[in-house]
């Protein structure tokens, strides 16, 4: 069913979301206070990552939320 494979698939998003945390610590705790550029925007980068694998799990949350919904109509 579509909106099982929707939950699966934030599921996963999650666990990918976590990981860049991870990243993201780790790679301030490397640079530190540095006022590199590069670093600034690494760590930016990283951030804006996460962001947007939290808004597609959620989007993809929502989907399966409608989708059983809509089953149920069926």
């Amino acid at each position: 069913m579509l909106s099982d494979k929707s939950e699966k698939m934030a599921t996963a998003l999650l666990a990918q979301k976590q990981s860049f945390n991870q990243a993201i610590s780790a790679v301030q705790g490397t640079i530190g206070g540095s006022a590199r550029k590069t670093d600034q925007n690494m760590v930016a980068a990283l951030q804006a990552a996460e962001k947007k694998l939290d808004e597609a799990a959620q989007a993809l949350k929502h989907a399966a939320s409608e989708g059983k919904k809509f089953a149920g109509t069926l």
